[in-house]
């Protein structure tokens, strides 16, 4: 930047020196033209005697013209320039310190002479010193000069300058970057104040941006291994009991089968989770979410409230629902459906005897908003979020059938519809809402395909509540 910033005054210079020399030249010859008329006025209006003697008078004025008079064969009979001879017209003359007539010993004057011819033959020299325009550019140069050099030492003090401390964050962003990679994940890139923030600024907010969602990952991937060792060890365990104890007995057709349905359902329990967490890392990673259509909340909701009722009815639960209208959303049926049951169940299983469920369908003005409500125990604040995370369960609950996963795979097809959800206080019990964005342009009859088979963690237990 310093040097196109010097080279473009330079430029600029030389264009500047081109055109003041053209004006100064300019500026000499009209001058010339001017003297050479009034004396050849006063040579025509006079002898010329008298005329030289007048000519000689101008000569000693302070205006600093030089003349010559020289008759047809070149004789000169007045005037101080020196014996040569002069071309018709401007030219200029060049004279060294011994032919000099000015008295100021210069190594060397340059004079515009202007030569014309006269009405009885004789030749008439009118020359100016251009010294004056020789200092005008020589003032000129010397500021050049002066100017360029400060114009490039300014120049490179700023530029190196900026650099210096350009380098010096790029290189602090990259010690961050050098942290991370040796696993320290909170290091982040330093960022100025909001007035005074650059380019560099936004890249560092938006490498912390990067970072923070990477230690979220990281860390979700530690929880979710973490949990995936302490919970699914329990039913292991039980089914290696089950198995030794079989073993360690008489032998037993029976026995054997005993332990083998047990087992089966124990490995039944275990692939039910991985299925879980598989359906909610694919919905987090966007896998499956091309194909959406129009889909009915109202009348979802409304079939697995029926397919629920019958359950809930034997355990002394009441199950209502509450839905005057259709609420469409663009989504996935099977996503939508199992959302739906995943949340009733939830609240079926962690509610005592003779608590209700309702499960309500709204209409937003720019939405559809699903409630399912209890008015059971409910969820202190302080776990309201936390109840969405990847086997978490709340301590009462510990007892209770379930993985820990019914909301978590609520939560992902919650997001990847585009909506949120949120835990809230019924007074008494817990309400789990689900915001979605209203559907945009889509025909309510759009089903050009089947919607897919639902998974075995449709009914996923959650016991979260």
């Amino acid at each position: 930047m310093a040097v196109l910033f010097v080279a473009v005054f330079g430029v600029s210079g030389v264009i500047t020196w081109l055109t003041l020399n053209a004006p100064v030249d300019q500026g000499a010859e009209a001058s010339l033209a001017r003297e050479a008329s009034a004396l050849e006025s006063i040579y025509d209006q006079h002898p010329r005697d008298v005329a030289a003697r007048m000519i000689r008078d101008r000569e000693r004025r302070p205006r600093g013209f030089n003349f010559r008079l020289a008759d047809a064969t070149g004789r000169r009979f007045a005037g101080d320039l020196p014996e040569q001879d002069y071309p018709l017209g401007y030219f200029t003359l060049q004279l060294d310190a011994s032919e000099s007539i000015d008295a100021d010993d210069l190594p060397q004057q340059r004079l515009r002479v202007l030569t014309l011819v006269l009405k009885d033959g004789a030749h008439l020299s009118v020359a100016e010193d251009l010294e004056l325009g020789r200092q005008l550019k020589g003032s000129f140069l010397r500021s050049f000069i002066l100017t360029s050099g400060a114009a490039l030492f300014i120049a490179l003090a700023v530029g190196l300058s900026y650099v210096s401390r350009t380098l010096g964050r790029i290189e602090v962003i990259g010690d961050t970057a050098d942290a991370i990679a040796d696993g320290d994940l909170t290091r982040r890139a330093p960022v100025r104040p909001a007035p005074t923030r650059d380019d560099i600024d936004q890249l560092a907010i938006a490498i912390n941006r990067m970072l923070d969602r990477i230690e979220t990952l990281v860390l979700s991937v530690r929880q979710v291994s973490d949990d995936v060792a302490h919970d699914l060890r329990t039913p292991l365990a039980h089914l290696k009991q089950r198995v030794e104890s079989a073993l360690a007995g008489p032998p037993s057709v029976e026995a054997y089968r005993e332990a083998l349905e047990g087992a089966s359902e124990k490995i039944d329990e275990v692939l039910a989770t991985f299925e879980a967490l598989l359906r909610i890392g694919q919905l987090e990673a966007g896998a499956n979410l091309s194909v959406f259509h129009s889909v009915d909340v109202s009348q979802l909701a409304a079939a697995v409230v029926e397919a629920f009722r019958p359950s809930a009815e034997d355990s002394d639960r009441r199950l209502t629902l509450a839905s005057a209208k259709p609420a469409r959303i663009v989504g996935d049926r099977s996503l939508i459906t199992q959302l739906v049951a995943n949340l009733v169940e939830n609240a079926l299983i962690h509610t005592p005897a003779g608590s209700t469920v309702e499960v309500r369908v709204e209409t937003l003005g720019d939405g559809v908003r699903l409630i399912v409500e209890d008015d059971g125990p409910g969820v202190p604040p302080d776990l309201r979020t936390a109840i969405f995370r990847r086997f978490y369960r709340v301590e009462r609950s510990r007892t209770t059938p379930g993985s820990g996963l019914g909301l978590s795979l609520a939560a992902a097809v919650a997001r990847a519809h585009g909506g949120v959800i949120r835990a809230e206080d019924a007074e008494p019990g817990l309400r789990i809402v689900v915001d979605f964005p209203a559907a945009i342009d889509v025909k309510s009859g759009d089903a050009a395909s089947p919607p897919p088979a639902m998974s075995p963690t449709v009914f996923t237990s959650d016991a979260t509540s």
